[in-house]
């Protein structure tokens, strides 16, 4: 009895103290840094043929810096981190968890979209089959900087490379429409209906290619008004009265059709399905 209670009071004390060692080393340690890193050609001689390795090493090394902070990194922390991810993908193209976390670390400093797009371009040229690179790349050019067509591209992209992303095609037809490329939006779905294996995304892109004609419709309406009035419609009632159409025609999503400020064709559905609309469902 005696043994065991010697061998139980050693077994507390011997773990105690590794306790209390563990909490002093972690107290003494430093906490990480981004590492200092010469020109990325330059880093790329010091490797001595291990870039592979090399980009590896460098990029656990912004993980573990991003994962010890408290809070989200400065501005200047943000552009330490770019020039750290360029280096990792380029010694290593083909290192995709570089271009996903600086898409999801980067993205949002409005100032590095620019390089990150940059970034994500080679992405793009190396890894060729990786979906998520242009959808990225997509996201960044309609939510950041307002180019809807250049989104719609590479949305097109992303969806040839992975056609189960279902949502994708409607999105596009949308983009298309924003960039006043209606035309171009109703032939993308119009191939995209011919191609389809999925009978419920055929109908879902059946009720946008229906919404997007009558745009298309009352677009070429108002160009006819304009050119016979010498004026643009303050409003669809317009087209109606002056002769250029008979009626004007339901949107097939529940809305209404009518013109901005600008004279654009727009509907007050936005292509979502207006009895569907508050409960988040539709296209």
């Amino acid at each position: 009895m005696k043994r065991l209670s010697l061998f139980v009071l050693t077994l507390v004390l011997c773990t105690y103290s590794f306790y209390q060692m563990d909490r002093m080393r972690q107290a003494q340690a430093l906490p990480p840094k981004l590492l200092l890193l010469p020109s990325r050609e330059m880093t790329r001689v010091m490797s001595f043929g291990n870039e592979i390795l090399a980009a590896q090493l460098i990029f656990y090394n912004s993980m573990f810096f991003i994962g010890s902070l408290e809070k989200p990194p400065t501005p200047a922390m943000s552009r330490d981190l770019y020039y750290t991810l360029d280096t990792v993908t380029y010694l290593d193209p083909y290192n995709g968890d570089g271009y996903y976390f600086a898409q999801g670390m980067l993205s949002w400093n409005r100032s590095l979209i620019e390089p990150l797009n940059t970034l994500l371009r080679r992405g793009m040229t190396y890894r060729s089959w990786d979906w998520h690179i242009p959808f990225y790349y997509g996201f960044n050019q309609f939510y950041f900087l307002g180019k809807s067509k250049e989104a719609a591209k590479y949305f097109k992209r992303a969806y040839e490379l992975n056609p189960e992303n279902t949502f994708l095609p409607t999105l596009i037809a949308r983009l298309y429409y924003e960039a006043e490329e209606t035309q171009v939006a109703i032939g993308f779905l119009e191939e995209m209906i011919r191609n389809t294996t999925s009978e419920k995304l055929r109908k879902w892109m059946m009720v946008r290619l229906e919404a997007l004609r009558l745009v298309s419709l009352l677009e070429h309406a108002v160009n006819r008004y304009q050119q016979r009035y010498n004026s643009k419609p303050h409003n669809l009632r317009m087209l109606v009265e002056g002769g250029m159409i008979k009626a004007i025609p339901p949107d097939p999503y529940g809305g209404k059709f009518y013109l901005d400020q600008s004279g654009r064709v727009r509907t007050t559905s936005q292509f979502v399905y207006v009895r569907e609309k508050s409960s988040g469902s539709g296209q």
